[in-house]
């Protein structure tokens, strides 16, 4: 989507003109090209929200996907951008780094740490089912990985495992 592609040649020569016209109002005070000139641009502002609505509409005609076109209508025209920032930089214990595999992989070892942490935390959560030593969450895991038969049968023992969790 060409973020200008609704000026065409007459508005620009349009523009030109109304600039010159306001040039000229400034320097020569007359209350005709005042008047002219409040004329002038209000039809220009007219002419532009036409070519703009027009382009839209045909946006949204030739889309494939009418909604998706019709929001980035909308972000444009509100002034939102889809850019997302790159981190430029990162400080780290006083060391500031920019390159970019540098950052992605610091950022990969904190979470990684944070895992490492909490995993370290629950060492005492461990459950001991038939001689198979599994933390709490493994055991959550293997309680949510019951087939639909399973759930939907109306066993009682797997309704209770269900309400257990």
């Amino acid at each position: 989507m060409n973020l200008n592609s609704w000026i065409t040649p007459g508005i620009i020569t349009s523009c030109k003109r109304k600039r010159e016209l306001y040039k000229e109002l400034k320097n020569n005070n007359i209350a005709a090209l005042a008047s002219y000139y409040r004329g002038y641009a209000k039809i220009l502002s007219r002419v532009i929200r036409e070519a703009k609505i027009t382009e839209n509409d045909q946006l949204i005609l030739n889309s494939h996907n009418k909604v998706k076109t019709t929001w980035d209508i909308v972000n444009k025209e509100s002034g939102k951008s889809k850019k997302r920032g790159e981190i430029q930089a990162v400080n780290v214990e006083g060391k500031k780094m920019t390159r970019q595999q540098k950052i992605v992989e610091t950022f990969n070892e904190y979470f990684i740490a944070i895992a490492e942490n909490v995993k370290r935390q629950n060492k005492n959560n461990f459950i001991n089912d038939d001689n198979d030593t599994m933390d709490s969450h493994t055991l959550l895991w293997n309680k949510l990985l019951l087939t639909p038969t399973q759930v939907w049968n109306g066993n009682a023992q797997q309704q209770k495992k269900l309400n257990e969790l």
